[in-house]
């Protein structure tokens, strides 16, 4: 038995993302993965992963509560279960390159 929202029913999806002004809002199917949502919130706060000029490197995180999303083909649906909105945070992190 499945806890997902029904497909045809939207989310609610609002992503927090400390140094920005406003969140990330949008309405997304349940079907949508938390892969297709993280191209969708960087694009929308124009922000990219990887190389950096300096030699670091850098990756976003999306987080449901203290949870990190690791598996970037897990639906909205699963992540919401019964709620029709997901409250969302993107976190950066940065390791330097070898010196």
């Amino acid at each position: 038995m499945s806890h997902e929202n029904p497909p045809n029913r939207e989310l609610r999806v609002v992503v927090h993302y400390p140094p920005a002004a406003q969140p990330y809002r949008k309405h997304a199917p349940p079907t949508e993965t938390v892969g297709q949502l993280k191209t969708h919130v960087l694009d929308a706060f124009d922000l990219k992963e990887g190389p950096q000029p300096d030699g670091s490197n850098v990756t976003y995180t999306l987080y449901h509560g203290k949870t990190p999303l690791e598996n970037m083909q897990e639906t909205l649906g699963a992540l919401a279960g019964h709620s029709d909105e997901l409250q969302l945070k993107l976190s950066q992190q940065i390791t330097q390159g070898a010196a």
